[in-house]
């Protein structure tokens, strides 16, 4: 896979991680053999009471090395990549491919297939971002809050990643990324709201727009009202239509329909949802683009959800090998619980305002964003959690006054079953690091629901 040259002071660059894939394929002893190599550099300027108070930067890399004999397979990590490092972790993952129990389903490392060009997702502003840029953006954050006479905590962040991958069989992946995040929590006496903007670019970070919506709804969500528990029609901001989207999607995987676990088992060709339509397209540009999972294979934009109809889920080699389907490219490093995922995940926008949505209710609530989020039953999409950071009633069309937050417990996909209508706009947002790895992104609108069971209250 070719890519263009960068250029950066915290990056290593794609020749010097090729060299070190190449001395671990030289000297692995076994039938087949596969390099991983992670390079991370995150800066993170946090801020509290209106004032920063941490700044921090880590520089880490990590090699992750497998050698197969036969069907047994070892996996060794290292984070000392001079040449002394590297032979010795090729020489562990080889000696324990000796003596590894075997797997009778493994089918081998996948070999080269080719991998289409993705945009480049690879901002060198961010890259170069210094901690003087940070403390600027944690600023702007902070006077604004205290303009309105909040209180102000969250933190700016810079992050850059490198990922390549090389294997016996012929396989070489390069990849670097950079992603920036800004996240405020605004609080006053008696009630607090949330914000966050991502993007590639340092430079086109919002900013101003995460200060607005956050110290707007916290002014808004202060002594907030008791309203009971019940079901609800609801208007959902991004922050909680990707917590939906993200538990959908990790059952929308070759593996949870093997188990029975998937609530599209058995179901493929069916009405599962409401009208949404939710595909993974890792050639995104307004995403976090990536033409190739993590075993270095091509990954296909699939639809996965098509006007509420199951259309597909995403395998991994392993996964496709054992039930005789097509690898579409969406594994995660090797591991027993989830070896594949979607990670490009949009939520296809409608033609609503999030104001549209807001004025098309008669009795709802307006949920800001869930939070502490648990599966009850994986199966029926059953989640349990909270709502947080700004909940309100909404009455006769308009944003009525701040409630009390609630305990939920819900099927999604039943949820998604009543959509009444989806927003235009969709909010980029990326989940905490995975595998080390900032490997997902999430495009999502603001959704309209007609019934959300809201089983507790709570007491702020």
């Amino acid at each position: 896979m070719k890519t263009e040259a960068i250029a950066s002071a915290v990056t290593i660059g794609e020749p010097a991680l090729r060299s070190i894939c190449d001395a671990v394929l030289k000297a692995a002893d076994g039938d087949q053999a596969e390099a991983v190599v992670v390079a991370r550099n995150a800066a993170l300027t946090r801020f509290a009471n209106g004032a920063i108070h941490q700044n921090v930067v880590s520089r880490e890399a990590d090699l992750r090395i497998r050698v197969v004999r036969g069907k047994r397979v070892a996996m060794v990590t290292t984070d000392r990549l001079d040449p002394d490092g590297i032979r010795r972790a090729t020489e562990d993952a080889s000696d324990l491919a000796r003596s590894a129990p075997e797997n009778p389903t493994f089918g081998g490392l996948p070999g080269d297939r080719g991998i289409r060009a993705a945009p480049s997702a690879f901002v060198e502003r961010t890259a170069d971002a210094t901690p003087t840029d940070r403390a600027r953006a944690a600023k702007q954050l902070c006077d604004a809050a205290r303009a309105a006479s909040l209180s102000a905590a969250g933190y700016v962040s810079t992050n850059v990643q490198e990922l390549a991958i090389a294997n016996s069989l012929g396989v070489w992946a390069y990849a670097p990324a950079t992603t920036s995040d800004v996240e405020l929590a605004a609080l006053g006496g008696a009630g607090s709201a949330f914000a966050q903007r991502i993007a590639l670019d340092f430079g086109a970070l919002d900013v101003a727009g995460c200060a607005r919506e956050a110290v707007a709804k916290a002014t808004a969500a202060q002594r907030p009202r008791d309203l009971p528990p019940g079901t609800y029609e609801v208007v959902l901001e991004p922050y909680a239509v990707r917590d939906i989207v993200s538990f959908l999607g990790s059952q929308l995987t070759g593996l949870a329909v093997e188990e029975g676990r998937s609530f599209v088992t058995a179901k493929l060709g069916q009405k599962v949802t409401g009208d949404v339509t939710l595909v993974d397209d890792p050639f995104d540009a307004e995403g976090l683009p990536r033409s190739f999972d993590l075993e270095g294979q091509p990954s296909e934009r699939l639809t996965l959800i098509e006007r509420g109809v199951a259309k597909a889920v995403v395998y991994d080699s392993q996964t496709a090998y054992r039930t005789g389907q097509k690898n579409t490219g969406h594994a995660l490093p090797p591991n027993p619980f989830q070896p594949s995922a979607p990670m490009h995940l949009r939520l296809e926008p409608g033609t609503k305002s999030r104001d549209d949505l807001i004025r098309e209710s008669k009795r709802a609530v307006l949920v800001t964003r869930f939070w502490y989020t648990r599966w009850v039953h994986q199966l029926r999409t059953i989640v349990t959690g909270m709502t947080r950071d700004g909940t309100f009633a909404i009455e006769d069309g308009e944003i009525a006054y701040p409630v009390k937050n609630f305990r939920f417990t819900q099927s999604y996909h039943e949820a998604l079953a009543g959509t009444l209508g989806i927003g235009s706009d969709l909010a980029l947002l990326v989940p905490g690091e995975q595998f080390g790895l900032q490997l997902s992104s999430y495009r999502v609108p603001a959704l309209r629901l007609a019934a959300f069971a809201f089983t507790g209250a709570t007491q702020y």
